[in-house]
């Protein structure tokens, strides 16, 4: 016969290794899911100041998550010392569509600035942005993207362009500006593809082509925000990353030129180095709290949990980039309860690192 000193023992036992679990998470346990809980996707911003008086630049990349060479030049100038000027980045705007590899996982946030719902996942972001636009006040806003095509070959093609709403707007001189850049940027480009004009979508007119635009960054800046903006698009088509992302450099330091900005290293070595600046050499792992155990993982990994276990994603190492979301549920989603089996990926951006798989037993 068993011994129910024994039994009571043995519960005391299993009780142990589990953190104290609220009313909440006790109900989860006699329902048999695992509650697995990451951090929320961090909002990043850097602001760099140089000792010598300049311009303000805003840069603002990942508005869409599958254009890589825009977020990855935009975070590569936030390891830069600047000079002369200021210099505020925000790299990854809509992080969870980066890490989802889609052009916009909750719908395109670019066509969100107009009005936006409480209810939609980017709200947090968008109305983030437009804040941020007011308060930092910058002399100049540059959002950077991948865009289909070459423009020069393709007037209807966004790709390979610096895109303006206006030839000017109030003392804005869009169009003045835009040119003198693309100048000079297309002296480093023989193909005529890869050259980069400038494209007027013309947006503040009645009939314009491209009514879509009113729900723009740039015109929301324009109009609401009284900030100068332009749009600096490279190709999708574009035979690399690597390509991608000094064609953005190349916009961005002709635009620096003609508002004071200095940045150290300058742009020309950034270029001749991109491979150090791309592929840094980084070791990556995530710190999991499992049932109050603290756990490093660093490679592929299956973990099989008992009922009413609790997991929690506590830091992630690698990149600015590195995350971790799972394509098993709603990738917005940073809290919840599984029955049966989870995979999740940790990832530096778009790129998949290693896989953590979750089990209930």
């Amino acid at each position: 016969m068993e011994d129910p000193r024994r039994r009571e023992f043995i519960k005391t036992l299993l009780a142990a290794s589990f953190l104290t679990l609220s009313t909440k998470e006790a109900l989860a346990c006699r329902n048999g899911r695992v509650k697995i809980e990451l951090p929320p996707f961090p909002l990043q911003e850097t602001y760099l100041r140089g000792e010598k008086k300049g311009g303000r630049v805003l840069i603002v990349g990942g508005i869409h998550g599958n254009e890589p060479g825009a977020y990855k030049a935009a975070d590569i100038l936030r390891h830069v010392k600047v000079k002369r000027g200021e210099l505020f980045i925000a790299p990854r705007m809509n992080f969870v569509s980066i890490l989802a590899d889609r052009r916009g996982y909750n719908g395109d946030m670019n066509r969100k600035f107009a009005s936006i719902s409480p209810k939609d996942p980017d709200y947090k972001r968008v109305k983030w942005l437009k804040n941020y636009v007011k308060e930092v006040k910058p002399e100049l806003l540059l959002t950077l993207h991948d865009g289909f095509g070459f423009h020069s070959v393709n007037p209807r093609a966004w790709g390979q362009c610096i895109v303006i709403d206006a030839e000017r707007y109030k003392n804005f001189h869009l169009g003045k500006k835009a040119r003198t850049v693309s100048e000079r940027v297309n002296r480093f480009f023989t193909k005529r593809e890869w050259k980069v004009p400038v494209y007027n979508t013309n947006t503040f007119s009645p009939d314009t082509k491209h009514p879509e635009q009113r729900k723009s960054l740039t015109y929301f800046c324009l109009k609401e925000a009284n900030v100068p903006a332009i749009c600096l698009e490279t190709s999708k088509q574009m035979p690399n990353l690597e390509m991608k992302v000094k064609t953005h450099l190349l916009l961005m330091k002709e635009f620096f030129k003609l508002h004071n900005v200095e940045i150290e290293p300058d742009f020309n070595y950034i270029i001749s180095h991109l491979d150090q600046f791309l592929k840094p050499k980084v070791h990556y792992s995530v710190n999991l709290n499992i049932n109050g155990r603290n756990v490093l993982v660093s490679s592929n990994r299956t973990f099989k949990l008992p009922k009413g276990s609790r997991v929690e994603f506590t830091g992630f190492h690698g990149t600015a980039g590195t995350n971790a979301v799972s394509s098993d549920v709603n990738m917005n989603l940073r809290k919840v309860g599984i029955r049966r089996r989870i995979a999740f990926d940790v990832k530096d951006d778009f790129k998949r690192i290693f896989t953590l798989r979750f089990i209930v037993v």
